[in-house]
């Protein structure tokens, strides 16, 4: 009876532990065909990264990326676009934010990196993740994974072709 307990419990985890990748994939294809149908409820912010000035030419704008694909972008001062812009993300870009929210662990960040130096320029990363909402302000010498999640939404934002929708340099305003 052990013999067969021994070789019968080792199978038993074998199968059950290979159900769950194909559940992974199941799940992410799911995941995936829902962000793409999506049209019935009001979009939400997904992710947003926002550069904060300094006493030099530090770049200013924020970015927001909803979980519908659109992108709203506001610059302000020192980079190439100034005013309201307005783009679209495929629905395989909107998973890869929800993923990286999970790897980087951007609900276990602190909220505030500080600097007593007041000339240093902020990054303000929010994220909105299955009701869970963060914003964490990066003043100074953040852990790698927060400056690897910035890094990830700027490398976004750049891929994203953006359409001038104003002159506005207004963060919170609507698009219209």
């Amino acid at each position: 009876m052990k013999n067969l307990l021994l070789i019968a419990f080792p199978a038993f985890l074998l199968v059950a532990f290979s159900g769950c990748k194909s559940t992974e994939k199941s799940a992410a294809k799911s995941e995936l065909s829902n962000i793409s149908t999506q049209s019935t409820s009001e979009p939400q912010m997904l992710a947003s990264i926002q550069r904060t000035p300094c006493y030099g030419q530090c770049p200013m704008y924020k970015a927001t990326f909803m979980d519908n694909g659109e992108v709203k972008y506001v610059g302000k001062r020192f980079v190439e676009k100034i005013g309201t812009y307005s783009g679209l993300i495929s629905a395989e870009q909107v998973l890869e934010i929800k993923q990286k929210i999970t790897e980087y662990d951007y609900f276990g960040l602190d909220s505030l990196y500080p600097t007593p130096i007041t000339d240093f320029p902020s990054c303000i990363t929010e994220a909105r993740l299955n009701g869970v909402s963060k914003k964490v302000i990066d003043r100074r010498n953040p852990p790698s994974d927060l400056k690897a999640f910035e890094k990830f939404l700027d490398g976004i934002l750049e891929q994203t072709e953006l359409t001038k929708v104003s002159d506005e340099t207004i963060y919170d305003q609507p698009l219209k």
